[in-house]
């Protein structure tokens, strides 16, 4: 996936969620404004009503609890409450104001009203337990009453039942089946009769007593309230600020369009990185760090550049012309400029004669990258440009080994320019080792198009925290439309973990970063060294001249040549531009 993970975007932008974490605490601890009085009080009141102990044998068998709490608020007892209390409105609006509840275990039943008249919910409580409690007993009564009548009657049946058969057993003695019915007959009259017997002498009662009446107490909120205090507040402030600032940086995560890491930018690309480029210090993002007598991460990230760039043409014959790389980036300040001319460096340092092609007339930099020395401009006009050959237009840049072809100085539209610098890369390949060209963001601006098929290899840079996904993915869909060479990504802006390598003391080598950005003097492993004593001159130095091709001084091999030395002959007699190097601008017809 392309987007940032979660821990990702809080770990990147930590300081969004500090600061909402501050300012949250800060706006908690604010003083806090003056109370305001509450107009509207809430009031409680319950009526308690304590179950009878001769009705606690029957509770459950002649009505149930739940048909008690029922009837508080249902049927009869609502009316006869809106009566007593002269309440002309609907009786179950009187009863909405009324709960009511039974405890098992101690045989209490609560009748509980609320409102804001203290007076008033203690009437309406009373009120809905006297009723209750009322109507319990006449309801009582009217089914008493019922059932006693049922069962004088049931008892008369078969009292006259048993006088029928009794008369028809005088007839007839020895008929079994009237004695069989009169048997039956007598059974039945017993049951009634003791049922009769019993319902009278102790008919069921359920009654209630009161046990304790309302009155009317005030509710008071014991709930989750605001903090008092300023460091409470404070606190509070700093959580739901934390809070907020985490759900905005997660926000800003899903929103965030830019490579972030070296995998996203493979994974975007679809390419492996070859090369991770550390994060360039503010002095060194426009100069060259390849130098003999630096060593440090970002150098050696430059070094390993040429390394990759290298294996890429290890299968080409050694009479071939001399390989093009083009380095391109999807989008500006992506360190593509520096990438270029570093690897050139780099590659000059390897004993390869390099060319240094500038194709970025939209912002030419290169020449600046590669210090004063490369600044001088070209003594030709363009119509001069499109007669000359590829020598007379190299520039020398204080560097053994290394030309510069840079065309921004003459006056002509971009795209002129590109086609002119496009013409002479025959003759650049065929005089040197590597040609190495610097274009314009590729997506960018058309030119580049122009140079990408002249191509051997392509070195795709990208930063992380600048180029955005949909510029990547343009500029990689572009390549693989207009060439099918080896593309190499070099992924620069990384943070490096630290690593102890660099703070060795090398003995052997004036070495190091430390001693090439150190003062004067300075102390290390217990002995003072120097700095101007240490550094050996520059054996890449060459100010022999502004404008040639390579010479003598340019085929001898560097001591620190490795495996990808010159394999290119040395130049003839007839290649040599000796004879044409006072040329100036004067000289031009």
């Amino acid at each position: 996936m392309t987007q940032n993970s979660p821990l990702d975007s809080l770990r990147r932008r930590w300081w969004v969620v500090a600061l909402f974490v501050v300012a949250g605490a800060a706006a908690g601890a604010l003083p806090a404004p003056a109370e305001v009085e509450e107009v509207d009080r809430t009031f409680t009141a319950t009526h308690t009503l304590l179950l009878n102990d001769t009705s606690s044998q029957t509770i459950g068998t002649v009505i149930s609890p739940n048909q008690v709490s029922l009837f508080v608020t249902t049927g009869e007892v609502p009316a006869r409450v809106a009566e007593q209390l002269d309440f002309t409105g609907n009786p179950a609006t009187l009863a909405s104001q009324v709960s009511s509840g039974f405890d098992f275990a101690t045989g209490a039943l609560t009748v509980t009203s609320n409102g804001q008249d203290p007076d008033r919910v203690e009437d309406i409580a009373n009120a809905f337990a006297d009723e209750l409690v009322v109507y319990l007993a006449e309801r009582q009564d009217l089914l008493y009453q019922e059932r006693l009548a049922a069962a004088l009657e049931r008892l008369a049946d078969v009292e006259q039942q048993l006088a029928e058969i009794t008369a028809a057993l005088a007839t007839d003695p020895d008929d079994a089946v009237l004695l069989a019915q009169q048997s039956a007959i007598a059974r039945q009259y017993s049951v009634a009769f003791e049922q009769n017997e019993a319902l009278s002498a102790s008919p069921p009662v359920i009654g209630f007593t009161t046990l304790q009446r309302a009155q009317a107490v005030e509710i008071t909120d014991t709930g989750i309230t605001a903090p008092r205090s300023r460091s409470s507040r404070a606190i509070l402030g700093g959580i739901v600020g934390g809070a907020l600032g985490v759900g905005i940086a997660l926000m800003l995560g899903v929103l965030d369009r830019k490579i972030r890491t070296k995998e996203q930018a493979e994974e975007v690309l679809g390419l492996r990185a070859q090369v991770t480029i550390p994060v360039a210090a503010k002095k060194d993002r426009q100069q060259l760090v390849v130098q003999p007598t630096r060593h440090d991460p970002l150098s050696d990230a430059y070094r390993t550049v040429r390394t990759v760039v290298a294996f890429a043409y290890s299968d080409r014959p050694a009479d071939a012309p001399a390989p093009i790389t083009i380095v391109v980036s999807p989008s500006p300040a992506d360190g593509k400029t520096s990438l270029a001319a570093n690897l050139a460096a780099a590659s000059a340092a390897a004993g390869q004669r390099t060319v240094l092609v500038n194709a970025d007339f939209r912002r030419p930099q290169l020449a600046a990258t590669l210090g004063p020395d490369a600044e001088s401009p070209l003594p030709y006009t363009f119509d001069d440009v499109k007669l000359l050959d590829g020598p007379l237009l190299l520039n020398r840049v204080g560097i053994r080994r290394l030309r510069l072809l840079d065309l921004s100085r003459v006056e002509a539209p971009a795209s002129d320019l590109v086609r002119a610098t496009a013409s002479k890369l025959v003759d650049l390949a065929a005089m040197c080792d590597h040609v190495i060209i610097d274009t314009s963001p590729i997506g960018a601006t058309a030119e580049v198009l122009e140079l990408v098929p002249h191509a051997d290899a392509v070195v795709l840079t990208v930063r992380v925290g600048n180029t955005t996904t949909t510029q990547s993915k343009r500029a990689i869909g572009l390549l693989r439309d207009l060439t099918d060479v080896p593309t190499l990504l070099a992924v620069s802006g990384v943070r490096a973990e630290g690593s102890g390598y660099y703070e060795y003391d090398d003995h052997r080598v004036t070495a190091g970063w430390q001693e090439a950005t150190a003062p004067a003097t300075k102390r290390r492993f217990g002995r003072r060294r120097s700095r101007a004593a240490e550094t050996p001159a520059d054996p890449q130095s060459d100010d022999t001249g502004s404008f040639s091709a390579f010479g003598d001084d340019d085929l001898a091999p560097s001591p620190s040549v490795d495996d990808v030395s010159s394999k290119r002959p040395p130049l003839d007699d007839d290649m040599r531009v000796d004879d044409r190097l006072t040329l100036d601008s004067n000289a031009v017809e």
